[in-house]
């Protein structure tokens, strides 16, 4: 058997990206289900409600699937999702050369990164983070640095956040990412807090990579775009994504809005790597974006029935979580009820109690204690239930 010195060594940029939390606990899950346990998936971020009408029912798929598509995605689609930006005040853009389609937000902001970042750059990312974030610019060479911010506002809603991003600079920062609402702690950045990251990133001459994929989903507060604001139109990438705003997610529907410089640059690179998205879940898009809002309007009620409920079930069980006030997750801070205990194990007994909550580390450094719970994936008595579950294993856990 060859021994790893005689075989090419992978590359720094696969091996740095840390393995998904979710992949030690798969064993766990198969033997659950194996032994006939049901799993109620409260540990990532589907819903359990249908795209708007009409996607489902694709047209000329034939035709679709004997032809290349355009590299920048098809123009009509991408002025509809421009149309979409303007119209919720999302970012400040014209038409379909402001857009870059992508397979989902992760393929399209991947290329966003590698047209505006170099091997080598930093970029403050704002805690707690989108999991898939530190991983995406990692594989483009350009290093995280984590800047603990939006969970600290909701008990300290005056934190200077300027100041906290400037701490945090090194002589090689060149951008910095945030979400708003927030993944996975449901927090909306107020304006004036938004014009603090603005007003750094102006001093520093940064890029902005602005995560807006749930800004369909606020429930208290207004979701401000910081691409509107004075001198951040050149310097932002905001990203959107069919997958939140429409129930889309296995159609691999997302884009990233900037300057038409930017997206030029951004859809080089991904006529390098997917060539074109398919075409026939743009044509599913553009079905589901002529819906306009009454999906996103009629989702953000239910969502928010189901937040409330879900609120009140995890109190029962003597979780007080921060009421998110935008997005789909609770953000569980459960450092109490570990006692220093690690929350694997926690983790691992609420899977043999039947649920399946994502772990906090992937969300950040800060966050080994905590774990993120999705109140949108399935239908709000099986969330009930699930957190009952939950509140099993704790109790076991003890």
């Amino acid at each position: 058997m060859r021994s790893e010195s005689d075989i090419p060594r992978l590359s720094d940029a696969a091996t740095g990206i840390r393995e998904s939390v979710f992949a030690a606990l798969h064993a766990r899950i198969a033997a659950h289900q194996a032994a006939g346990g049901e799993i109620i998936p409260l540990h990532i971020g589907d819903t359990c409600l249908e795209p708007p009408a009409g996607t489902l029912e694709v047209p000329r798929i034939s035709t679709d699937l004997s032809i290349y598509g355009a590299v920048p995605g098809m123009h009509e689609l991408r002025e509809a999702l421009a149309a979409e930006f303007r119209r919720r005040g999302f970012a400040a853009i014209e038409g379909a050369a402001n857009i870059h389609l992508g397979c989902g937000v992760t393929h399209a902001l991947f290329c966003a990164v590698r047209a505006v970042l170099d091997p080598g750059d930093d970029v403050l990312v704002a805690s707690p983070y989108w999991p898939l974030i530190p991983g995406l610019v990692q594989s483009a060479g350009v290093r995280p640095i984590e800047v603990p911010l939006s969970f600290r506002l909701y008990q300290e809603p005056d934190l200077n956040v300027a100041a906290e991003l400037e701490a945090a600079i090194t002589p090689a920062t060149r951008a910095v990412y945030f979400i708003t609402p927030g993944n996975p702690d449901g927090q909306v950045f107020s304006r004036q807090q938004i014009e603090a990251i603005a007003q750094v990133a102006r001093k520093h001459d940064l890029w902005v990579l602005a995560d807006e994929v749930y800004a369909d989903f606020v429930y208290e507060g207004e979701h401000t775009s910081i691409a509107t604001l004075p001198g951040m139109a050149e310097r932002t990438l905001t990203t959107y994504s069919l997958s939140k705003s429409r129930a889309m997610a296995g159609a691999r529907i997302g884009c990233v809005a900037g300057s038409e410089r930017a997206i030029t640059a951004a859809v080089r690179i991904s006529a390098h790597t997917i060539y074109n998205v398919p075409v026939p879940m743009q044509r599913a898009a553009l079905t589901a974006l002529a819906n306009g809002e009454q999906w996103p309007t009629q989702a953000r009620a239910r969502y928010l029935e189901a937040r409330d409920a879900t609120a009140e079930a995890l109190a029962n069980i003597g979780i007080n979580a921060h009421r998110p006030r935008g997005g789909t997750f609770f953000f569980l801070d459960l450092t109490q009820q570990l006692a220093g205990r690690p929350l694997q194990a926690m983790i691992e007994r609420a899977i043999d109690e039947g649920v399946y909550v994502a772990p906090g580390r992937a969300f950040g450094a800060p966050y080994e204690g905590f774990a993120r719970l999705c109140f949108t994936g399935v239908p709000l008595d099986q969330i009930l239930k699930g957190v009952r579950r939950l509140g099993r294993a704790m109790e076991a856990f003890e």
